[in-house]
């Protein structure tokens, strides 16, 4: 296979307050990223990302690969958004393979190579000009658009990561801990699963990755995956279709939910069918509703935007930094913007934009230098420093919100 590229497009918004920390391929999708499980999928190393030109130097450094450089010919032009479940087959060069209005994935010959740049592929009018002058057709593509996509595909998607040379046991686990259906357990390197443990593999594969905790008296239900660092305190429950990404601490329960690295939720409290971003604080007994009084579809506010997201089961998505305080209570398809501070104390509004600081009583503006300060001392605490293009990024983010109105 020639060079294959991943590319962000103009629905990058609709991800949104996800992706501003990070590019669209570093979303979790079951135990890996987008941009681990493209490589996975079509066996073929990437050779590079297109990003938005403001998160392209953080984007770089993180994702260890060549971001924004021209696509050579005979290359292939791969949707960021697209939930690869194998290999593609794909079609010769001039040509857009379309999946409904988007594209899937663009084959270039030099002409065309020469012709797009990732910006033009952020801008619908770029988008719909390269339909109209290039050769296309219909493929089958699963493009994800809201984060909930990833979260309601979630337990497929762990189930299709699962491999048989995956069941391995190289922690330490105790002689009362409950491994139900061992056969589809992983249990990293240096993990640690303590007395009366019940790991029950019988729905699904459980992934315990390296350098884990699972402590007494906690359940983790199939299919699952709990990232490098992570500790599962005493009582957790992690239901069906749950991914912890690296470094989390988590209590209470969870079901059905993406957290995306270094968020902490040690109390108790129900965290359901939600995205949670990193570096998130949920404070003792937040809890977010996850299906509304008439079993109907939750509809989501995206700041001006309300969106009917066809789920009938729908919790919170959280963006990255947001903090919330102890009892804090989320509705049904809550939206909790980039940098949030929330302290109510009751029930949240359905949407809190990014750097509102929201009592019960009213709602200001956060002051950005000491967000970020906060911010420092979070990563800190965690031994891990924020990198000068971070802090820039993080200063972009407070504009960039104002103008995309999440």
């Amino acid at each position: 296979m020639s060079s294959v590229i991943l590319f962000e497009d103009a629905r990058w918004g609709d991800l949104l307050p996800m992706v501003y920390w990070r590019s669209v391929v570093e979303l979790y999708a079951g135990r890996k990223t987008l941009l681990d499980n493209a490589a996975v999928a079509l066996r073929h190393s990437l050779d590079g990302l297109w990003t938005r030109d403001w998160i392209a130097d953080v984007a770089r450094h993180r994702c260890q690969i060549p971001v924004n450089q021209p696509v050579p010919a005979g290359g292939t032009l791969v949707n960021a958004r697209w939930l690869l479940r194998g290999a593609v087959e794909f079609a010769p060069a001039p040509f857009v393979a379309l999946a409904g209005e988007d594209i899937a994935y663009i084959s270039c010959d030099g002409t065309l190579a020469a012709s797009i740049t990732p910006q033009m592929l952020c801008d619908p009018a770029g988008l719909r000009d390269l339909i109209d002058r290039v050769p296309s057709g219909a493929v089958e593509a699963d493009l994800i658009r809201y984060p909930w996509d990833l979260t309601s595909r979630n337990r497929d998607t762990l189930v299709s990561h699962w491999r048989g040379d995956d069941r391995t046991n190289d922690g330490d686990v105790s002689s009362s801990a409950f491994l139900i259906n061992s056969d589809h357990i992983h249990v990293g390197t240096d993990s640690k699963i303590r007395p009366t443990a019940v790991i029950d593999a019988d729905g699904g594969p459980v992934f315990i990755s390296d350098n884990v905790i699972v402590d007494v008296h906690t359940y983790i239900e199939g299919p699952a995956y709990i990232g490098p660092g992570c500790h599962v305190k005493p009582y957790t429950s992690i239901r069906a279709g749950t991914t912890l990404g690296p470094m989390c601490k988590v209590a209470g329960e969870i079901s059905a939910s993406i957290f995306n690295g270094y968020t902490n939720k040690q109390h108790d409290g129900f965290i359901g069918d939600a995205y949670v971003g990193s570096w998130v604080n949920l404070g003792a007994g937040t809890t977010n509703s996850n299906l509304k009084n008439t079993y109907g579809n939750v509809k989501v506010q995206l700041g001006q935007r309300e969106v009917d997201s066809g789920l009938r089961f729908l919790g919170s998505t959280i963006g990255d930094f947001a903090r919330l305080g102890i009892g804090q209570l989320l509705p049904t398809g809550a939206v909790v913007g980039f940098g949030a501070m929330l302290a109510t104390g009751s029930l949240a509004p359905k949407y809190v934009p990014s750097f509102a600081w929201q009592t019960a009583d009213r709602q200001t503006q956060a002051d950005v230098d000491k967000t970020i300060q906060t911010a420092k001392t979070m990563m800190q605490r965690r031994n891990v420093d924020m990198s000068e293009n971070e802090e820039a990024l993080f200063r972009g983010v407070a504009a960039m919100s104002e103008e995309c109105g999440v």
